[in-house]
């Protein structure tokens, strides 16, 4: 009686703390995703506009920092592999946690695409001075657009609350902020750089809220299930 007696808390806890452990690691995975958008603005306008003499936030675009020649390329192509490997950590998280929702997977399984497709623009980067590097950039800035694009309007279309009202929202300013610093480029103007600026921002705020409101939506489930 006494080793019996002496299992059977041990089997009980078991399932605890896997839960605990569980929850811990998804809290970290949706954590990556405001934790990539702060990284981005941090190692972008931050640290490798920092190194380019001269370079104007608000009037040159964001992309330069990323181009093979100019002088915030030494920080912005490391950056562009800690990029992918936080945000595609996110959207890991982001499927793990919608269980049970179509569109909310297929949104999620586009966020881990996005997150990939940044290998693609590093292999493929722009290269200053040279004209042959901007077709395949092209390319490779589209389609990872379309899967930013695709993944917002899944994400909108799986929510029925006031997260799919925002996500409309970002998805109409982002893309119309884009449209805007397309049409003003190359510049240098005051129109490309903020334009671009808030257009990016819009993306990497939803991110971050995005990881939110899956942590609370995910949170509200477990309590609902330890309850029961």
């Amino acid at each position: 009686m006494s080793v019996a007696g002496g299992r059977l808390p041990r089997r009980r806890r078991a399932p605890a703390l896997e839960g605990q452990h569980s929850d811990a690691l998804l809290t970290g995975l949706l954590a990556a995703g405001p934790l990539s958008s702060l990284l981005y603005v941090v190692f972008t306008d931050g640290i490798a506009a920092s190194q380019w003499a001269g370079y104007r936030r608000t009037e040159q675009m964001v992309s330069e920092l990323f181009a093979v020649g100019s002088p915030g390329y030494s920080v912005t192509a490391p950056f562009t592999w800690l990029y992918t490997v936080v945000f595609t950590a996110f959207g890991v998280g982001a499927w793990l946690s919608v269980r049970g929702s179509r569109a909310l997977r297929i949104g999620a399984g586009l966020l881990i695409a996005y997150g990939l497709w940044n290998i693609m623009g590093a292999i493929f980067p722009l290269r200053i001075g040279d004209d042959s590097s901007i077709p395949m950039h092209i390319v490779v800035t589209n389609i990872q657009l379309a899967l930013m694009v695709a993944a917002m309007c899944f994400v909108a279309a799986g929510f029925h609350s006031g997260m799919r009202v925002y996500s409309i929202v970002s998805l109409a300013a982002s893309a119309l902020l884009g449209i805007i610093a397309f049409m003003a480029a190359p510049g240098p103007n005051l129109v490309l750089g903020i334009s671009e600026r808030i257009s990016i921002g819009a993306f990497l705020l939803w991110v971050a809220i995005l990881a939110f409101v899956l942590w609370k939506r995910t949170t509200a489930a477990g309590g609902k299930a330890g309850a029961s």
